[in-house]
C-alpha cells in the first residue's frame, strides 16, 4: 500500500503565514500581498506535536474564562448603577459566571502547561514563568469568585470584592494575553515526550 505523501507548506516572507500548496491563491489572505512572496517552508516538529499544536487548544480554551469573567463584571456593573434594572437576571448572571470561572481558568491553564511543554519543551523559560506566575495569580483569584457569588451576591461588600476580584484576574488575563500572541507561531523543532508518550 502507498504511504500517503505530505502535502507541501509555503510561508509568505513578510508576514509568515503558513498554508498547504493546494491553498495557495494570487495573494496571501493574511496580508494581501501577491503569491511570489511565498517559499517553501519545512516543518521542523515532529508530526504528533505539529499535530497537536494546530489544534489550536490553548488559544481557543483562553476564551472561556475572559469570557465569563467580562459577563461577571458586566452584569455586577450594570446593576451597581442602575439596582431596579432586571437584577434577578442580572444577579444571576454574574452568579453563574463567577461558579463556572475557576473552571474555565483551569482549563485555560492545563492547555498552557500542555501548549508551552509541545511548543518549547520546556516550561521554564523567561516568558512562560511569567505566564505560569500570572496564570497561578488568575488562578488563585477565581477560587474566591464562587465563594464571594454564593456568600451573598445581593451584599454590597460581596459586590465590591467580586469586582476586586474579577478585575485582579482581568488584569492577569490581559498580560497573560500580551505575552502569548508573540508565541504563537514560534517553537522548537524535534519531538518531545509528555507524559511518558514521545510526540
Amino acid at each position: 500500500m502507498k504511504e500517503k505523501q505530505e502535502e507541501k507548506l509555503y510561508i509568505c516572507k513578510p508576514c509568515g503565514y503558513v498554508m498547504k500548496e493546494s491553498e495557495l491563491q494570487d495573494v496571501c489572505p493574511a496580508c494581501g500581498l501577491p503569491k511570489k512572496v511565498f517559499e517553501q517552508y519545512k516543518e521542523r516538529m515532529s508530526p504528533g506535536r505539529s499535530k497537536i499544536l494546530h489544534l489550536d487548544l490553548h488559544p481557543i480554551a483562553v476564551h472561556f474564562p475572559q469570557t465569563t469573567l467580562v459577563f461577571a463584571l458586566q452584569a455586577l456593573l450594570i446593576n451597581l448603577f442602575f439596582p431596579n434594572f432586571y437584577p434577578e437576571i442580572l444577579l444571576g448572571t454574574a452568579k453563574f459566571s463567577a461558579v463556572i470561572f475557576p473552571f474555565t481558568v483551569f482549563g485555560a491553564f492545563l492547555s498552557g502547561m500542555i501548549d508551552g511543554k509541545l511548543r518549547f519543551k520546556s516550561v521554564t523559560t523567561p516568558i512562560l514563568k511569567k505566564k505560569i506566575i500570572y496564570s497561578t495569580v488568575m488562578l488563585i483569584a477565581s477560587f474566591f469568585t464562587p465563594f464571594l457569588a454564593w456568600k451573598g451576591i445581593d451584599d454590597l461588600q460581596s459586590k465590591i470584592l467580586l469586582l476586586i476580584c474579577g478585575t485582579i484576574a482581568l488584569i492577569c488575563g490581559i498580560v497573560l494575553g500580551h505575552a502569548g500572541k508573540r508565541l504563537m507561531n514560534i517553537g522548537m523543532g524535534g519531538a518531545v515526550k509528555i507524559w511518558g508518550r514521545k510526540f
